[in-house]
């Protein structure tokens, strides 16, 4: 994962205003008309202006924040400083792989705080508006994935929320609804010591289960 914080030359405590006045000045000295066209002063300003569009917002920042731990390498689909359902499609999977990571060792207030505050009202908006139904597809595959660590309360404010992304498309509601038919099948098990690898292990085979199954309902009923 890039290092949004070494590119802007800033710490990771940074205030927003600081990040927003490192952007302005190495912006302005990658700026391509500044350089004659310079290929690697391009990459560099592109580079600037990726990690801006993260840390520049507070929510986006927060969620990076969240997974930045994990160190894995995902390779950027934007680029400029113009956000795309991509910008957050890659949040929301950085989000999830963290979760399955963690043996299901979730701190679920945190988890719902940085999902929530991603998929807020005006982000909402602009998944729409774009019109990139496939991404916000796979967006909505990877809330679902990693709400079935939360209660019931924090999944049922998350599931009102992707039903306003699906955006009246039955196949999004209906998606959202096979899901928590799935969920609510289960029954609750208290487990003992012996047995509680073995069910953190169940419920994670759960979710890869359930998500390529819906993943399949999805394609067959596409047309």
């Amino acid at each position: 994962m890039k290092d949004y914080y070494k590119i802007l030359k800033v710490p990771a405590n940074a205030p927003q205003e600081e990040i927003k006045k490192a952007y302005r000045l190495l912006a302005l000295e990658h700026h391509p008309d500044k350089n004659n066209g310079n290929e690697a002063s391009e990459e560099r300003f592109k580079e600037i202006a990726e990690a801006y569009v993260i840390l520049g917002d507070h929510a986006k920042r927060n969620a990076y924040d969240y997974t930045k731990s994990l160190n894995k390498n995902y390779r950027s689909q934007h680029t400029g400083a113009k956000q795309t359902p991509v910008t957050y499609l890659i949040l929301f999977k950085r989000i999830k792989d963290k979760v399955l990571n963690a043996n299901c060792r979730v701190n679920e207030g945190s988890l719902f705080k940085i999902i929530d505050d991603l998929l807020s009202e005006e982000n909402i908006i602009f998944l729409i508006t774009f019109g990139d139904n496939t991404t916000n597809n796979l967006i909505t595959d990877e809330i679902l994935t990693c709400s079935i660590f939360l209660d019931s309360t924090m999944k049922s404010h998350l599931y009102n929320k992707l039903e306003k992304l699906a955006n009246g498309d039955p196949r999004f509601a209906e998606k959202i609804i096979l899901m928590e038919k799935k969920i609510s099948s289960l029954s609750p098990i208290e487990p003992d010591a012996e047995s509680e690898p073995l069910s953190k292990a169940s419920i994670l085979l759960f979710a890869l289960f359930l998500i390529f199954f819906i993943a399949l309902w999805f394609v067959a009923n596409k047309n």
